[in-house]
């Protein structure tokens, strides 16, 4: 039977031991999970509700970005494997099942962004990256960016930020231009003369740690620690403006969590919160948000988010408080969740 609506149900355990996991909507319908543990890869059927086991990357790493080509291969950038941030990347082929390295980043990166532009090109920004000084070399975030060509599989350098930036949000305008925003300070990139551009400051007490761009062209941004950890705003291009919107009944500042544009222009965001189980839904012409049903896990960050073919959206990986997690204050300890789970709006 059909699952009841603003429900979450259980879907099939990943093979894999989930942590840090992406997920990546392809063009036939299945969702690619990667980077939750070592070079493992894995594919979820919708239809079946079926995880199976897709061929291994050649690069073992965590909280690197994927990006899915307008040719229907997959760009994975970066990343991190117990050590220094990762300047490889390589390429899924879902029609072979086979992965392909490809050119490196200019710079080793972790914590960066990706995304797709309009003319197939893919903007790799920020994170913290491999810095060399007298010393040796250290971590810190990163104003450079570059691109990535899928024609010769090769990234050369473009502008760079105003700022140094790591855990962000980067968002595809109409235009084509790309919203970059964090806390403090707002950027535009424009393809056409590869150069960022100051637009108007994100209100202090938000730090956008999850952005979706509207129906209607704008940007709804989300959440913050530095002041209200409910915050969102929402981007106007055609002003260059922001304006404050209704704020999230839950406190997810502990965390980058994530949110997703639903099929009839809601938004649904969960995660951030390490002791609840309860996502909500913002509805822009209502201009309010609602929670959903109870989840079955209290996932909290760098977890696959990803909307389905049929409106549904399947959570998979992420990390969540084990059970000696106190009820409030510090002291959690996270693990991996089990199992994935959707979402039936």
């Amino acid at each position: 039977a059909a699952a009841a609506g603003n429900t979450w149900t259980v879907a099939s355990d990943p093979h894999q031991a989930t942590g840090y996991q992406t997920a990546t909507l392809l063009g036939d319908g299945r969702v690619l999970a990667v980077g939750g543990q070592g070079t493992s890869a894995e594919l979820f059927n919708p239809t079946t509700g079926a995880w199976t086991v897709a061929a291994s990357m050649h690069v073992a790493r965590g909280f690197g970005t994927v990006t899915l080509l307008r040719n229907g291969q997959v760009l994975v950038t970066g990343g991190v494997n117990g050590g220094l941030p990762l300047a490889s990347a390589e390429l899924y082929n879902p029609a072979t099942n086979q992965w392909t390295l490809t050119g490196n980043l200019t710079n080793g990166r972790v914590q960066h962004s990706a995304t797709l532009l309009a003319n197939g090109t893919v903007l790799v920004a920020g994170g913290n990256v491999n810095t060399l000084t007298p010393w040796g070399y250290y971590v810190e975030p990163s104003a450079t960016a570059e691109i990535f060509d899928p024609a010769t599989g090769r990234f050369t350098p473009t502008g760079a930020m105003t700022k140094p930036r790591a855990i962000f949000t980067t968002t595809l305008l109409r235009d084509g231009t790309v919203l970059t925003a964090d806390n403090g300070a707002t950027d535009l990139y424009s393809p056409s003369t590869g150069q960022f551009t100051a637009t108007a400051a994100l209100p202090t007490d938000l730090d956008s740690y999850a952005a979706v761009a509207l129906s209607d062209g704008r940007v709804l941004s989300l959440g913050g620690v530095r002041g209200s950890t409910t915050a969102s705003e929402i981007y106007v291009p055609a002003t260059r403006t922001w304006q404050t919107a209704a704020s999230m009944t839950d406190d997810r500042s502990q965390q980058p969590f994530s949110a997703v544009a639903l099929s009839d222009g809601r938004v649904l965001v969960t995660g951030g919160d390490p002791y609840g189980k309860l996502g909500e839904v913002w509805d822009p012409a209502a201009g309010f948000w609602t929670p959903t049903g109870a989840m079955f896990n209290s996932v909290t960050s760098e977890f696959g988010m990803v909307r389905l073919t049929d409106g549904r959206v399947l959570i998979d990986g992420g990390a969540k408080p084990d059970v000696t997690c106190p009820s409030e204050g510090g002291g959690c300890q996270f693990g991996p969740v089990h199992p994935a789970e959707i979402y039936t709006p």
